[in-house]
């Protein structure tokens, strides 16, 4: 059954709707109702309704408001809004929220079972585009799992191959191979998915032709290959297919670029592990080479060190080096790529280069501002980097070899990472300080809403009230209640001031409202825990 919560104001009209309808005989199942918005989204969230009712104008926060909320933390939600003669621009405005639909008071039984039953049957629709696609997005995952468990080296032969073959696959192969792969674009984010769709409908369309290649994608622009030599293909004739394949599309798709890693070829399932982990590390070299190519572990560092064999120093371009790949690492690398970044940052630069102190000076002065560069955009000073990596006079310290400026770096750019991290972990500290900070300097008003609030700390309502829950680990009108009880608890033990006063001073102009509210939260009437004492 299609679940419904109603949020109404009017006691009459939301006990007649609650009372009067048979909802199991409908076909529905009532879950809940609420005088006014506030009360309503905490049960909301917890009930997660098909279909909300709500009327227009309610106390403590308006029908649109709540429509907001609801639409953002529970898109799937269709909401009819109840809404009276005179406020029919507002209902007509609020289609923009996402309202399904909305009906002019008063409203009958018959009227609201016709248009439930109308939204239901769109859900239904809905539901069974859902089921369709899920198929789809069940064998994404499933190729997900699937390749972690075939390099895990922590799962036997026997299992993996029962997997492969409940999702449709075939693993035995007389060699084997592992291909990494990343997509790049500086286009647009709103473009980009469109572009990876394309493309993958290519992989599918060769993986279906060959039979000897799987595709796992981890991530939004990153795929695992497994590429299988059998007797009907070789590894060889998989591999240059493969190849061809990313060559000719990425020269028609000039919007996207890739780098591949290419792994050492292996004749057992039980070597795929150690082929993964010579992949990987080699695949940790796309951020500082050169688009559009595919990395082999013969060919790590050769190229640069031929081409920069005769160059001199002062014709090296090292800020355009330096500042785009490391940029790019810092920002999306992981703290387990720094020593495969770095070192194959130094094979560019070439053996007999680096041998020059003064090379180095600059590789390393050139490396920390972009460092702080990008540790500035995450809220961090130069200092925080100090505090981890020590001032100039240590920098200077690790001039003296190759090795111990190759280690710094790595120091360097973990540190950047580390704090990186930090940066997103509590990226909202400052912002849920301000707005407890605010809250609890204004919650007797009873005008405080989570849009005023929103509003103090420059975010948009629906994110602010994602971002409280994820942070407070409770809704805003729960943290405010939570607020208010206390407070209305301290005066009704240190004072001997009416319910009705107190009501007023912790935000609430309505006693009986209070009333009912505190016994809702205490576990007793505001009468009975005051002659507790």
């Amino acid at each position: 059954m299609l679940k419904v919560f109603l949020a109404e104001d009017e006691i009459v009209m939301r006990e007649g709707i609650k009372n009067n309808i048979d909802w199991q005989g409908e076909g529905f199942e009532f879950v809940g109702d609420a005088g006014d918005g506030e009360l309503a989204y905490p049960i909301i969230q917890k009930t997660r309704p098909d279909i909300l009712i709500t009327d227009i104008k309610m106390p403590f926060m308006d029908g649109l408001e709540l429509s907001r909320l609801v639409k953002h933390e529970l898109p799937e939600t269709k909401i009819i809004l109840l809404s009276g003669y005179d406020e029919f621009q507002y209902a007509k405005e609020a289609i923009d929220i996402g309202i399904t639909d909305y009906l002019v008071k008063p409203v009958t039984g018959a009227q609201l079972i016709g248009t439930l039953k109308k939204i239901g049957q769109k859900i239904e629709e809905e539901r069974g585009k859902q089921k369709q696609q899920a198929p789809e997005e069940a064998r994404s995952a499933g190729r997900q799992r699937l390749f972690r468990h075939m390099v895990s080296g922590k799962h036997t032969y026997a299992s993996v191959f029962q997997e492969a073959k409940e999702l449709g696959l075939e693993l035995i192969a007389e060699q084997y191979n592992i291909m990494l792969l990343q997509l790049f674009s500086e286009e647009k984010e709103d473009v980009l998915p469109e572009k990876i769709k394309a493309f993958e409908q290519e992989l599918e369309k060769y993986m279906e032709q060959s039979g000897n290649l799987i595709v796992a994608k981890q991530s939004r622009a990153e795929y695992d290959f497994v590429l299988k030599g059998t007797g009907q293909q070789s590894l060889a004739e998989t591999t240059e297919q493969v190849k061809s394949l990313l060559a000719e599309y990425f020269r028609r798709e000039t919007a996207v670029e890739y780098v591949a890693a290419l792994g050492t070829p292996v004749e057992r399932f039980s070597e795929l592990q150690q082929c993964y982990r010579q992949t990987n590390l080699c695949f940790s070299r796309r951020y500082s080479v050169e688009r559009n190519q595919i990395l082999e572990e013969e060919t790590p560092g050769e190229t640069a060190a031929e081409v920069l064999e005769d160059v001199k120093l002062g014709e090296l371009n090292i800020s355009s080096l330096s500042q785009r790949q490391a940029e790019a690492f810092l920002y999306t690398g992981t703290r387990e790529e720094v020593s495969g970044f770095v070192e194959d940052y130094f094979a560019q630069l070439g053996d007999s280069n680096v041998k020059s102190i003064f090379l180095r000076q600059y590789v390393v002065m050139d490396l920390y501002v972009t460092a702080v560069s990008v540790l500035e955009k995450s809220g961090y000073k130069s200092r925080d980097l100090v505090e981890r990596c020590g001032d100039a006079k240590e920098m200077v310290a690790y001039l003296t070899t190759v090795e111990q400026t190759r280690e710094y770096i790595k120091k360097l750019f973990s540190a950047v990472l580390d704090l990186r991290s930090e940066a997103v972990d509590g990226k909202y500290d400052g912002i849920m300080q301000k707005a407890k900070t605010y809250i609890n300097d204004h919650f007797e008003k009873d005008g405080i809403s989570l849009n005023m609030v929103a509003a103090e700390v420059n975010l948009s309502p629906s994110h602010f009230s994602t971002v409280f829950g994820q942070e407070m680990g409770e809704t805003f009108v729960e943290y405010l209640t939570r607020i208010r009880m206390e407070k209305a608890k301290e005066l009704l033990r240190t004072t001997g001031k009416k319910v009705t006063e107190i009501a007023f001073e912790v935000g609430y102009r309505d006693a009986h409202y209070f009333s009912n509210l505190f016994k809702k939260t205490q576990g007793c009437t505001p009468g009975e825990y005051r002659s507790r004492g």
